[in-house]
């Protein structure tokens, strides 16, 4: 009998503890949510089984501003964002419990991307201030 972990076994759990107790954000700010809107299944703007209304999020990061739309399509989840406030330059960075995604955000604030259902939380920086980070949550 042997102890060694099987390889096909599903590690998405044991990820999900890990980051659930990562420190290595612990000096950083908490985002206050301050909106949140999911949409019901009777929404006329459903269309069909693959593609839905999305959830709005805003979070307020003390000055700065968040709004994260999320639309179920497929397999995926399709984030679009904005980053408002007074900076020159801002990095936003969505972290999964398996990985963390350095996101590209424009000259306008604007990001976007998709990814597979799951938690995520996202970490705002901008120069001269703390980090921020929102709650974890789930698409």
């Amino acid at each position: 009998m042997r102890n060694d972990p099987d390889p096909r076994q599903d590690r998405s759990g044991r990820a999900a503890a890990l980051a659930a107790f990562d420190r290595s954000l612990d000096e950083a700010r908490m985002a206050r949510a301050v909106s949140d809107s999911a949409p019901s299944p009777e929404d006329p703007l459903q269309r069909d089984g693959r593609e839905s209304a999305p959830s709005l999020l805003g979070f307020d990061l003390d000055g700065v501003h968040l709004d994260l739309q999320v639309r179920a399509s497929g397999g995926q989840r399709l984030l679009s964002g904005l980053v408002r406030g007074d900076f020159d330059h801002v990095d936003v960075r969505l972290r999964r419990p398996d990985a963390t995604l350095l996101l590209f955000v424009g000259m306008d604030g604007r990001f976007d991307t998709s990814v597979p259902p799951g938690p995520l939380c996202l970490v705002v920086e901008c120069p001269g201030r703390p980090l921020t980070v929102t709650d974890w949550f789930t698409v």
